[in-house]
């Protein structure tokens, strides 16, 4: 199963999982056009994606749904109380699939795990989704406002993880937002900062989680640097050997090839069970 970031933060967010049986989007935050160069930076077709599975109608999440559904067949999914929310970017010629955040969605070889998140949304939801063949599973988590007891339990077993990261709480003290946004963004429906995101990656630790990619950094009161820093510093106690990483907002990320990043955290736990003994 690959997994890249096409765009994530507030201009934009979608990720691409394919496993190269099924290929589906989490969510389609940019312009069709954007979406179809970047999907050719990683020689992928846009006619050739299974599926978008929207989170929430927020625009940085659905901007291009419309206009990609219908210029490329692209079945949509939905939760009903997003579809309605998003009746402005849609024609009623989109194949638009509502689904509910309790219940899997089965989408060709990948199983797409719903759970619901606390954001200021209609519906808000993020996923886990699994390969059913490896068994691999990729969790796609922005927008948490804060991390509750059922989204550290959809969480657990992640094999990759792509976090939200969204503010370092000193610069959205001291940012140019208004009193309201700000509480807005810090609030327990808003957003996790770089703290909580760090919190919430060292309970979600185990022996096979290889991979962590934060995600959805503000432009304004965020550094990637910072970002990376705190979340590495605070898993550091755990002894995690994995990768922290930072999506890029307006590019597509590396491809991470989960098979691979697992094989090599196995190949480091080896070594250190060896020496136990």
């Amino acid at each position: 199963m690959k997994v890249a970031t096409i765009a994530s933060g507030s201009r934009g967010n979608s990720v691409l999982i394919d496993n190269g049986d099924t290929r589906v989007l989490v969510d389609a935050g940019i312009s069709a056009a954007r979406m179809a160069r970047r999907l050719e930076q990683l020689e992928v077709l846009p006619e050739s994606i299974d599926a978008v599975v929207i989170t929430h109608e927020h625009r940085d999440h659905t901007s291009g749904v419309g206009v990609a559904g219908r210029r490329w067949g692209w079945p949509v999914y939905m939760t009903e109380a997003t579809r309605t929310r998003c009746a402005a970017l849609l024609t009623g010629d989109e194949d638009v699939r509502t689904y509910s955040g309790y219940r899997p969605l089965r989408l060709g070889s990948l199983e797409v795990l719903p759970f619901l998140t606390c954001h200021d949304a209609a519906d808000p939801i993020a996923v886990t989704v699994r390969d059913v063949e490896t068994g691999h599973k990729v969790g796609v988590a922005t927008d948490l406002g804060r991390a509750t007891t059922a989204v550290r339990h959809a969480l657990a077993g992640c094999h990759l993880l792509i976090l939200e990261a969204n503010h370092d709480e000193l610069m959205l003290r001291e940012g140019p937002y208004p009193w309201s946004v700000k509480q807005r963004i810090g609030g327990s429906r808003g957003h996790l900062s770089n703290r909580l995101a760090a919190e919430l990656a060292v309970d979600l630790v185990h022996t096979e989680l290889a991979a962590i990619l934060l995600a959805h950094l503000s432009q304004e009161c965020n550094d990637p640097g910072l970002a990376r820093e705190t979340v590495a510093r605070h898993l550091a106690a755990r002894s995690f050997g994995g990768r922290v990483d930072v999506a890029p907002a307006d590019t597509v990320s590396e491809v991470y090839d989960v098979a691979a990043l697992v094989r090599e955290t196995r190949a480091r736990e080896v070594p250190q069970l060896e020496l136990s003994l």
